[in-house]
C-alpha cells in the first residue's frame, strides 16, 4: 500500500480517524531551491523532478540486448555483439558476427536505444560499435573511411564527423 506523504487528511483516512497523527516538528534542515534562499515548494521543484525522471527513463531505454524476430524464431542479441547497424528502408539491418538481421526500427530510435558510449552514428544510414573500429582514414572535406576489424569499409559523412573527432581526441 502506498501512503500519501503530503496530505495529512488523506493519511488520516488511510490510518483511521481514532489514531492521531502529528506533523513532524520544524527541523533545522530544509530543502532549498538553488535559485533562491526560500524553501523549495512542490511547484518549484516539479520541473527539476521531471527532468531527472526523463533522464532516468532515457537511460533505462538503452538496452543491453536487442530482441529480433526472424525466420519464425526470436533472437536475443547482446548489444556489444552488434558490429554495425545499417538503414534498410523502414528497417535496420543489424550486422552481428558475419550474420545480418532485419529489425523493424528507425535509425533515430535505434541510435537512442543503443548506448552512446559504445555506439556512434557515422552516417545517416550507419551506426558503428566503437569497439569494432580498427582504423579511421581521413577522406575529402572532413569525411572518413571507417574500417572495422572484419575488413568492412564504411563511409562516415561530414555531418557526423564531429562524433568521430571526439573519439580521436
Amino acid at each position: 500500500m502506498i501512503l500519501p506523504r503530503n496530505n495529512l487528511p488523506e493519511l488520516q483516512t488511510v490510518i483511521g480517524e481514532d489514531e492521531s497523527i502529528t506533523p513532524p516538528a520544524e527541523s533545522s534542515l530544509r530543502l532549498v531551491d538553488g535559485r533562491s534562499a526560500e524553501p523549495a515548494t512542490t511547484d518549484s521543484l516539479r520541473p527539476l523532478m521531471e527532468a531527472v525522471l526523463a533522464e532516468l527513463r532515457s537511460q533505462r531505454r538503452r538496452h543491453s540486448r536487442v530482441v529480433v524476430k526472424t525466420g519464425g524464431k526470436v533472437l536475443f542479441l547482446r548489444a556489444e555483439d552488434i558490429e554495425w547497424v545499417e538503414a534498410a528502408g523502414n528497417y535496420v539491418r543489424l550486422h552481428v558476427g558475419g550474420d545480418s538481421h532485419l529489425f523493424r526500427e528507425s535509425m533515430k530510435n535505434m541510435e537512442t536505444r543503443l548506448d552512446g558510449d559504445h555506439f556512434v552514428r557515422i552516417h545517416r544510414s550507419a551506426i558503428v560499435n566503437v569497439n569494432r573500429i580498427r582504423e579511421l582514414q581521413p577522406w575529402f572535406h572532413g569525411e572518413y573511411v571507417v574500417i572495422l576489424h572484419d575488413g568492412t569499409k564504411l563511409m562516415a559523412s561530414r555531418v557526423f564527423s564531429d562524433r568521430l573527432d571526439r573519439l580521436i581526441a
